[in-house]
């Protein structure tokens, strides 16, 4: 038996002819980090220590209104 008759022959692969990636441009100004700024974030939700500083102050003064302070 052949090596012919149980496989097709197959071409050799080419080179692919892909675009060169574009290189990121760092400027001075940015920080080389993922992280978030503050600045992004404009709300920010309360811990428990947050909670119990507000409901403290509404204790310890039940006539003062929203709009007073």
């Amino acid at each position: 038996m052949s090596l012919n008759s149980k496989c097709k022959l197959r071409d050799k692969p080419t080179a692919c002819n892909r675009p060169a990636k574009k290189q990121k441009v760092i400027t001075k100004d940015t920080a080389r980090t993922s992280a978030l700024s503050p600045e992004c974030s404009f709300r920010q939700n309360l811990t428990l220590s947050d909670w119990m500083t507000v409901y403290s102050f509404i204790d310890s003064h039940p006539n003062v209104t929203q709009a007073n302070y």
